[in-house]
């Protein structure tokens, strides 16, 4: 070590030197220590700035607790601010302005604690305060204190002779005249990630919102399917993964998330962490390029993490369909449709929403004899349906895509292509449904309204609504 402890022994002759050489050593021991102990041990704890100042070319500092490389602790409240530092000097020579704390360092041989006005090179400035007797109170004694002369600097300046740390940095928005702001692309070094809010709250905590909204989106497809290990669909073993994988990751991102005091390095390799268990589902198989932590340089490696834990949450491919409802037109209902639909890389299914009924009865309940449902061409339907030609064929499924809302509530029919009626569906670029008006109990508020309700035997109805579902076969995300 530097400095070393004083040798205390009788007889000694006490002088200011020798407190001072003991105040050095300790300094030291504790300083070492923690670096030793904790390699990334310096940055902000707390800081707040004015907004209003910046907007008037001024970096005014309200609170600041932080540690500066040489291990020194600085901590100002309220009334302890340093002088804020004028912008418009620095903007004229770059666009882009470091802010620092900057304290002088300690120099053997000169003077280093200022008593006068003019301190600025001094690494102390002396103050004065009464203190009382801590035991008995009163006794006011004048006492003389060392206060560390801290002060604001830009990057723009000569900091040589200076301990600094950076806390921000700010550029001019566009126009010479326009007010600075804040560089949200640059992060400091920090002692916590809950001292930088684009850190702990736009990063940190928005990956775990991240992971949230697809644990929901995951498991509510995983109930409402079906989906087991023993599933054999394409992609179902994958969301069960996955959804393995992100339930660990978001219990523990919880807590770290919304603790006090978590490091950005302990932030950053839970991170890490979550990206090499999902890469078994990107295209590689194996994790991308990490780039090592850099205390220094928080912002680029946060925002590449956050980056490749979306890309990999977005591997995935969503289960994807487009859905339009049928309304009530005139006898029957009738949809809009898409004309890119019409292409041969779409499936269309006829989806009937039939609630607590069985399927069985559904089937029943479409048949002559009920409504004799009948689908083509909203100008050819009605000749279909009262010349009992051949309408769209209908094929019911009994297992719909996993793409589709859950089956127990709902009935899947294909719209098979090779049919007459399915050319006047090309030709006009239209769907209609006609139905045996004799069952239909709301004909008349039919008109616009997606419920179709059905009058059958012994005073009982059932309520039935239609949809058209297109189903894109092949993924538009892949992975």
């Amino acid at each position: 070590m530097y400095n070393l402890p004083v040798h205390w022994s009788e007889g000694l002759f006490l002088q200011p030197h020798h407190f001072q050489a003991a105040d050095r050593y300790w300094t030291e021991l504790l300083q070492t220590s923690e670096q030793w102990d904790h390699p990334y041990y310096y940055g902000i704890r707390q800081l707040e700035f004015s907004p209003e100042a910046l907007g008037n070319f001024q970096f005014q500092v309200n609170v600041c607790r932080l540690r500066m490389k040489d291990g020194t602790l600085v901590a100002l409240g309220a009334g302890q601010e340093p002088d804020r530092v004028d912008l418009k000097e620095a903007f004229a020579k770059e666009s882009v302005v470091r802010v620092f704390v900057a304290i002088p360092k300690l120099k053997m041989g000169r003077v280093n604690v200022a008593t006068g006005a003019d301190g600025a090179q001094q690494r102390f400035i002396e103050t004065k305060q009464l203190v009382q007797d801590e035991s008995f109170g009163g006794n006011e004694q004048e006492i003389r204190f060392r206060d560390l002369n801290v002060r604001l600097m830009l990057s723009t300046q000569d900091t040589a002779g200076y301990e600094i740390l950076p806390i921000a940095q700010v550029q001019r928005s566009g126009e010479k005249e326009a007010a600075p702001q804040l560089d949200t692309s640059y992060i400091p070094p920090v002692l916590a990630i809950e001292a930088w809010p684009p850190l702990g709250r736009d990063i940190v905590r928005a990956i775990y919102d991240i992971l949230g909204r697809k644990i929901e989106i995951l498991s509510e497809q995983i109930l409402s399917r079906g989906i087991t290990l023993a599933s054999q669909e394409p992609g179902d073993m994958d969301r069960l993964l996955m959804l393995h994988v992100l339930n660990q990751a978001y219990s523990f991102l919880h807590v770290l998330t919304f603790a006090i005091g978590v490091h950005p390095f302990q932030a950053y390799s839970e991170l890490c962490r979550l990206v090499g268990m999902l890469s078994i589902f990107g295209r590689a198989r194996r994790p991308p390029e990490i780039p090592v932590y850099d205390h220094d340089d928080l912002a680029r490696i946060f925002n590449y993490i956050k980056q490749q834990i979306q890309l990999l949450l977005d591997s995935l491919p969503d289960y994807e369909y487009e859905q339009r409802w049928f309304e009530g037109d005139a006898n029957g209902m009738r949809v809009a449709i898409e004309s890119r639909w019409l292409g041969p890389d779409w499936q269309w299914m006829v989806g009937v929403h039939r609630g607590s009924l069985s399927e069985r009865d559904c089937l029943n309940i479409l048949s002559p004899g009920i409504l004799d449902w009948k689908l083509g061409s909203a100008d050819k339907v009605e000749f279909l349906f009262k010349a009992r030609a051949p309408g769209l064929l209908l094929e019911p499924v009994r297992q719909a895509p996993r793409a589709l809302p859950p089956s127990n509530e709902w009935s899947y029919f294909a719209v098979s292509r090779a049919s007459d009626a399915w050319k006047d569906v090309m030709r006009t670029q239209t769907l209609a449904m006609r139905l045996s008006t004799q069952h239909i109990a709301n004909r008349d508020s039919l008109q616009g309204s997606r419920k179709l309700i059905v009058n059958l035997e012994r005073g009982k109805q059932v309520i039935l609504q239609f949809a058209l579902f297109a189903v894109p076969l092949t993924p538009r995300n892949p992975s």
